[in-house]
């Protein structure tokens, strides 16, 4: 029987945990299960909690706790634990174990399988993903995720194909709602673009970043090409006024290295080559550095003037998560695009992005953007010369050695001809690039645009557009 002690803390947890703030919901939690320990809804919340926070850690550990204390859905326990194992701890075997635990509970639960598919993609594992995603598919037909992630392991040999068929045949069946549409159709896409079909490739991811802005409707704010250009101005601004700093962390261990770039840019395939050096880890696509811009303030002025000892603070604590996520690694690259914005603190249409990222619907907000992060690049590069070190997708793919050798001197690594071999390499891969970077290198994406020429000449008139199609010549008639 609950007393009104244990009610009373119950009461005021759970209203923290649907308000926030996060961290006062967390001190709710532990000070109700600290009095009351034998509440495994209330470690389940915790955890849930934890891991918003990004404490990996602890929220493993309430997880931990909950299932000890017999809390009912066990297998979606796992599930969060898996999930925690591989996006913040990279221990993926660890996280392969947890999901196959929720499947011995409930050999049908379609989130686990879809997630132990995805792992075994991680891993380059492509036989292993295709029977987890079938058996997926053989369960539940009409499920767009798993369809779409089947779809994706394979090609179609022509546009009749009978996959193609089979996608087309769950998107007219008008049961999908806009983001399992979207789904569907950005595989649908991806399918015809390989076999050539590029006009219905086009249609199709054209419909599918439509159904996907339906789908993120009140949680995506209208892309503005404005105000990104007045974002870097008034980031040139704030740290051209203030003095040159440093936050007493002369010789950090491991030492962060930044792989900065559009989505779809190479900087999965830089990733990969640099992977392969016996003294890098390859960390994939981190939080911490918008974390800490969010900490901070989000707000250039505020950061230009926070005081050292919270900026080393801050330091510490990405360190501190890079030497738990790769103990004794000596060099550790953190791959996420959107970075770019934060240079100072440091030193894609045809994919369903983030509803964060809110110019990726259409083509002419994903041309603003690139404008924006080129004028953004163009003031790190001038403030920070000896820091960035610029390397053009067609360079490393038709220089190879040459290329891999200067970002090696840029490092100061000595070369591995491992580094040429990448794509042998079997660390996880967690980005929309997974099969691409476990080939050799080839040049069939160089000027993969053109494919799509006439469909992007074809729109209506816009600066950023036609800027970037300004320098290119037209194709000559076939």
């Amino acid at each position: 029987m609950t007393d009104a002690r244990q009610q009373h803390l119950l009461n005021e947890a759970s209203r923290l945990r649907a308000t926030g703030p996060i961290p006062d919901a967390i001190t709710a939690y532990r000070t109700l299960l600290a009095e009351y320990p034998d509440l495994p809804d209330s470690w389940y919340n915790l955890g849930w909690l934890l891991r918003q926070a990004g404490m990996a850690q602890d929220a493993l550990a309430a997880y931990d706790e909950a299932l000890k204390r017999g809390a009912q859905g066990a297998e979606e326990i796992h599930l969060n634990r898996a999930a925690i194992l591989s996006d913040a701890l990279a221990r993926p075997q660890d996280a392969k174990t947890e999901l196959q635990k929720a499947l011995t509970l409930a050999p049908n639960y379609l989130p686990a399988l879809v997630n132990l598919g995805n792992l075994h993609e991680d891993l380059g594992e492509r036989d292993e993903a295709r029977a987890i995603y079938e058996k997926a598919h053989s369960i539940a037909p009409g499920n767009a995720l798993a369809l779409s992630r089947l779809a994706g392991l394979g090609s179609a040999a022509c546009a009749d194909d009978p996959v193609i068929g089979k996608i087309r045949a769950l998107i007219a069946s008008g049961q999908q709602p806009p983001a399992d549409l979207a789904l569907l159709q950005y595989a649908l896409g991806r399918l015809y673009d390989g076999c050539g079909a590029y006009d219905l490739a086009a249609q199709s991811f054209a419909a599918a970043n439509a159904n996907a802005r339906i789908a993120a409707a009140g949680r995506v704010a209208p892309y503005s090409s404005a105000n990104e250009l007045m974002r870097v101005d008034r980031i040139a601004d704030a740290f051209s006024a203030a003095p040159r700093r440093h936050t007493g962390i002369n010789d950090p261990s491991p030492q962060p290295v930044f792989i900065l770039g559009m989505f779809r840019s190479g900087s999965t395939l830089v990733e990969q080559i640099l992977g392969a050096h016996s003294q890098i880890v390859a960390a994939g696509e981190l939080d911490m550095i918008p974390r800490i811009y969010r900490g901070l303030g989000s707000d250039p002025a505020g950061i230009v003037n926070a005081p050292e000892s919270l900026l080393k603070d801050y330091a510490e604590a990405y360190l501190t998560r890079i030497r738990t996520m790769f103990p004794g690694a000596h060099i550790v690259t953190d791959k996420r695009p959107d970075n770019f914005w934060h240079v100072a603190l440091i030193s894609v249409w045809g994919q369903y992005l983030d509803v964060s990222l809110n110019y990726g619907y259409e083509l002419k907000d994903i041309a603003a953007h690139a404008y924006v992060e080129r004028r953004m690049m163009a003031y790190w590069r001038q403030s920070f010369p000896d820091d960035i070190l610029t390397v053009p997708y067609e360079d490393i793919v038709m220089q190879s050695e040459r290329e891999v050798r200067r970002i090696l001197d840029f490092l100061g690594l000595p070369f591995e001809p491992a580094c040429l071999d990448f794509h042998k390499a079997r660390g996880p891969v967690k980005t929309a690039s997974v099969w691409q970077v476990r080939e050799p290198l080839h040049d069939r994406s160089i000027g993969r645009w053109k494919h799509y020429e006439a469909y992007l000449r074809s729109l209506p008139p816009h600066p950023a557009l036609d800027a970037l199609l300004a320098v290119e010549q037209p194709a000559k008639p076939a």
